[in-house]
């Protein structure tokens, strides 16, 4: 049985909202047999837009899709083995997939990397292969990871503009920042894209028309205001707590049913928020109710700053800013500023762990 608000799986058909030009610049990169990074938070839609992008283009260019893995590798030899495995009888037997038990070489990486665009021909049922890595940015953390690194942009390099591509996602925003926007290593080999945010007109067309679909009621202001907490980074929060309203009322979603809703969606993270805070220090957490009580554009160095909030100095702030990067959990955009990127822990933060 499917959710009136299915948030359990990849959204399809009219659960898939939005993102049409993200759709349209994926495929055109495809096309072009660009290689891309695409990095957003976790659960904002990057599996989906996927999927939306090869449905979509299987009329005029099919395209054979290939999805790794990368979340729970912790040695870089299960990588290439999870990687020669994914294409199962594609290499011949004693060639392209041997992978030695230890040391492996730079050469013997990018060997197997490049095999599925030595091996690939394309044919009516597919004329293009999309090879996607999920989670990439785990690879960048393993033992022997410049070995795998220079590997792969060889293979980036050697295979740009063919009929394969590389397609490298990533969850954690900072880390994939860094290795595709801000370090060179990659050069223009690999094209940095990430997901961009719901207009707030899509997101209440489709609570709208779902909730239509079951006779329930729910006022503009109160969906409005769903939309303002959670932002259009995130339709998984916002379908969660919507299939919660759902089930939690048979005619009218009002205030009563809300706060409701919303408990249960807070309860359900509470482990995990409770964890992320007790691994801050003090001056990092007075950080971010220093970022939510002044908003993106606060001056963290001014003085009434690092007084009101006991920062201490401009360089203790610089030191609590990159730690919490490094925790993926704040960003910096240059059109938001710096913002913390989970929305609903942002909230819990504000309304109950600084209250």
């Amino acid at each position: 049985m499917e959710l009136m608000f299915s948030y359990e799986k990849r959204a399809s058909g009219k659960q898939f909202l939005g993102r049409r030009e993200d759709v349209s610049l994926l495929r055109q990169k495809i096309l072009d047999g660009r290689h891309v990074a695409l990095y957003s938070p976790p659960k904002a839609g990057k599996s989906s837009l996927i999927e939306q992008t090869v449905m979509q283009m299987k009329g005029a260019c099919p395209v054979a899709l290939c999805e790794i893995d990368a979340s729970n590798v912790i040695i870089l030899e299960d990588f290439l083995r999870r990687f020669h495995s994914a294409f199962g009888d594609w290499f011949p037997a004693g060639q392209d997939g041997w992978i030695p038990a230890t040391d492996v070489t730079q050469e013997e990486c990018r060997r197997l990397l490049g095999a599925p665009a030595r091996i690939f021909a394309p044919s009516p049922r597919a004329q293009k292969l999309v090879i996607v890595i999920h989670e990439f940015q785990r690879l960048d953390s393993l033992d022997g990871s410049q070995v795998l690194m220079r590997a792969f942009r060889e293979v980036f390099r050697e295979t740009s503009g063919s009929a394969v591509t590389y397609l490298l996602t990533g969850s954690q925003l900072n880390a994939m920042k860094e290795l595709f926007v801000k370090s060179p290593f990659f050069g223009s080999d690999i094209f940095p894209m990430s997901l961009s945010p719901l207009s707030e007109t899509d997101i209440y067309n489709y609570v709208r028309s779902r909730l239509d679909m079951t006779g329930k009621v729910m006022e503009r202001s109160y969906i409005d205001e769903v939309i303002r907490t959670f932002g259009g980074d995130n339709i998984w929060y916002i379908k969660h707590f919507m299939a919660l309203c759902d089930s939690l009322t048979r005619g009218y979603v009002n205030p009563p049913v809300i706060k409701e809703a919303m408990l249960g969606l807070i309860s359900s993270q509470m482990p995990w928020f409770n964890y992320i805070v007790s691994n801050l220090s003090c001056f990092q957490l007075r950080f971010l109710k220093a970022l939510i009580d002044k908003g993106p554009q606060c001056n963290f160095s001014s003085s009434a700053v690092l007084r009101d909030y006991a920062l201490n100095s401009s360089a203790n702030v610089a030191r609590v800013r990159q730690a919490l990067l490094k925790k993926e959990i704040i960003s910096y955009e240059k059109a938001r500023g710096w913002y913390i990127i989970d929305p609903l822990f942002r909230y819990w933060l504000e309304k109950y762990f600084f209250k």
